[in-house]
């Protein structure tokens, strides 16, 4: 195995990480969005919390990853799509800082408006990238960068609402749970319907969209059987595969494309030591975070 082999591990590795941590918040903006019960938005900025900004280190370790160990690649990528990608940025940001003013401005309606918004835009853009990468398509307006966005940002909605029916029953919320079932059974449902036609459609014969497609179909079930934590890792394993197989149908030359071997010793090294201390930092605060509000403040954010 080559440097440039292991350094294609950790981008997937982080891809995967952003998808599932950060995927996951935005499909959260998307159900604050729709849901206009004041309980299920508590739900929802709770379970955000804090650490829906730190996933975004994963976007950052993607990127930073990219154009130190494959340059040509990530320069290619970036000149190519810069218009999707923008728009991606802007939505992080505007995401980011509404949600905040929507604390301190509560009367102010539009501030929640464009925190939804963006939770969509944002996947929208990113899936439309990804999805044109994967085909060798020209660009993000084509069908497969509409699939691909469209896709992405069901996926998105479909995790998010998994991941919150267990946060709504932590925090005692019992009709927001089941709100967020249905939301689930909803979009997974939905999920279903794009992603298998839109296979055949695209000429996707990877293996790992049959796993995706099993793993769905058990998340399915296990919803309907209110097996709240089982579906937690089926759903997520359900998403991730979709990105796995579309990776492993992206034509693009990385061996080619790779740093020197010098350079990625280096990237190598930077990146474990970096590890050291920021997946045990994520870690605690993801286990901090999940604790319990107190019950003077449940459901309420905090």
């Amino acid at each position: 195995m080559s440097y440039a082999d292991v350094a294609i591990g950790l981008i997937l590795v982080g891809l995967s990480a952003y998808l599932l941590f950060g995927g996951a918040d935005f499909g959260a903006g998307l159900w604050h969005l729709v849901s206009r019960r004041r309980g299920d938005q508590r739900v929802i900025e709770h379970a955000m919390g804090p650490l829906w900004e730190a996933n975004h280190v994963w976007l950052i370790f993607v990127m930073v990853l990219t154009w130190t160990a494959f340059p040509p690649v990530f320069a290619d990528v970036m000149a190519t799509h810069w218009v999707p990608l923008s728009l991606a940025a802007l939505g992080i940001v505007a995401r980011g800082s509404t949600f905040v003013f929507a604390k301190a401005v509560p009367d102010q309606g539009w501030y929640r408006w464009i925190f939804g918004v963006s939770s969509v835009l944002t996947p929208y853009c990113l899936g439309a990238v990804a999805a044109a990468l994967a085909v060798g398509a020209s660009g993000w307006l084509t069908p497969a960068g509409l699939y691909g966005g469209v896709l992405t940002t069901v996926l998105c909605a479909y995790l998010a609402a998994v991941y919150l029916i267990w946060d709504a029953r932590r925090l005692g919320d019992q009709s927001a749970s089941l709100r967020f079932r249905g939301f689930a059974l909803m979009s997974g449902a939905a999920v279903g319907l794009l992603a298998l036609p839109g296979a055949a459609a695209f000429g996707v014969h990877d293996p790992l969209i049959l796993a995706s497609a099993a793993a769905g179909l058990v998340s399915l079930v296990l919803l309907v059987r209110r097996s709240y934590l089982a579906v937690r890792v089926t759903g997520a394993l359900a998403v991730v595969t979709v990105l796995w197989g579309a990776a492993a149908m992206a034509d693009l030359d990385l061996d080619a494309a790779a740093a020197h071997d010098a350079v990625l010793k280096v990237v190598l090294f930077s990146l474990g030591a970096g590890a050291l201390i920021l997946v045990p930092s994520m870690a605690w605060l993801f286990v901090l975070f999940q604790r319990g509000a107190p019950r003077s403040e449940q459901p309420r954010a905090t």
